[in-house]
């Protein structure tokens, strides 16, 4: 297990920081910043291409940061994402070698997350996709009784996972008059949170107007939401997936939008990103789809920068870093030091 430096002032080290497609401005300034502070940043597409060794790794979720690796590097201190997610490492793995893992999960960052989910269930009840096609094709407005946009107010509302965003989606929502909350999730809270009711999967499905998700991408949630699971949705209800691709069956979801099983979709998130131009949510009606931006405020980005250079520099004075993923680290490697 690595052993941590000692807890004081961080000693110029040396920095790989990674690039990425969506986040590259990002990676520039954290870059800046800490060699501004005295490291040595090297910056790397694959950080497996590095030579030499490194003591701590700043990059996204879009890079692979597999046992390969970390084999070859022994002497990491920690790793650190430049946003929330962390699906490119395994977790476990990482605090089994005495790696610490950071993230960019600021309240900004999951408080821009939670608006935007409530924005797209706003635009899938309201019909926003249909009302905006009617316009551009001239169609007449609808008569009364051919309307189809429902209220948010007494709707149904399905979590699938109850972290920080699921949870700041149900503060923002409190006085909006919604019905039921209900919740999947593998660590219910049920004292803190009376107004929700955590239950089964299958039941969320069946009872829901709207599913939204909200869960690391893992081995257990890959393909969670598939053909079987959208069978139990309403003709009437809606899914957004704002979390990670891979958790819905893209495959499947179109055939039910276009079958008329699942009323709508909001779709930030795909197994492939960018979205391929052959991807069959693209010609599937009522899907809202956007490319892994949803809710990526200027606050939120505004938010990531001085958290990424905390969370490194914390890693490499052996501190708690401010967006800890795997705080057990620090005790493991305390009681391995006594």
């Amino acid at each position: 297990m690595n052993e941590p430096a000692p807890i004081g002032a961080a000693l110029a080290a040396r920095v790989v920081v990674g690039t990425d497609r969506v986040l590259d401005e990002l990676l520039d300034e954290v870059a800046d910043e800490l060699a501004r502070r005295g490291h040595d940043v090297v910056r790397a597409d694959d950080p497996r291409t590095v030579s030499g060794p490194f003591d701590a790794l700043l990059v996204t979720s879009r890079t692979p940061v597999g046992p390969d690796l970390l084999d070859r590097h022994p002497e990491l201190r920690g790793v650190a994402f430049a946003s929330s997610g962390v699906n490119s490492i395994d977790v476990a793995d990482a605090t089994r070698r005495g790696i610490v893992v950071a993230n960019g999960a600021t309240p900004q960052n999951h408080g821009s997350m939670a608006e935007a989910t409530i924005m797209l269930a706003l635009a899938l009840r309201l019909r926003l996709p249909d009302r905006m096609a009617a316009l551009a094709e001239g169609r007449p407005r609808p008569r009364p009784a051919e309307l189809d946009s429902r209220s948010l107010r007494g709707a149904t509302l399905g979590l699938i996972g109850f972290g920080r965003i699921s949870r700041e989606v149900c503060t923002r929502l409190s006085g909006w008059g919604v019905g039921r909350i209900l919740c999947h999730t593998r660590s219910p809270r049920p004292d803190a949170w009376p107004e929700v009711e955590f239950c089964e999967l299958d039941r969320l499905l069946r009872e829901s107007d709207i599913v939204s998700v909200h869960l690391p991408l893992t081995e257990g949630t890959r393909g969670l939401i598939g053909r079987d699971q959208l069978a139990l949705m309403r003709p009437d209800s809606t899914l957004i997936n704002t979390s990670r691709g891979g958790i819905v069956d893209e495959d499947a979801l179109a055939e039910a939008l276009c079958r008329g099983s699942v009323a709508g979709a909001a779709i930030d998130t795909f197994g492939i990103e960018p979205l391929p131009s052959d991807s069959p949510l693209r010609g599937a009606p009522n899907a809202i789809l956007t490319d892994h931006v949803i809710g990526h405020t200027v606050e939120m980005y505004r938010s990531l920068v001085p958290a990424a250079v905390e969370n490194i520099e914390q890693i490499l004075t052996g501190g708690r870093p401010p967006f800890f993923v795997n705080p057990e680290v620090l005790s493991s490697a305390a009681a391995a030091s006594r």
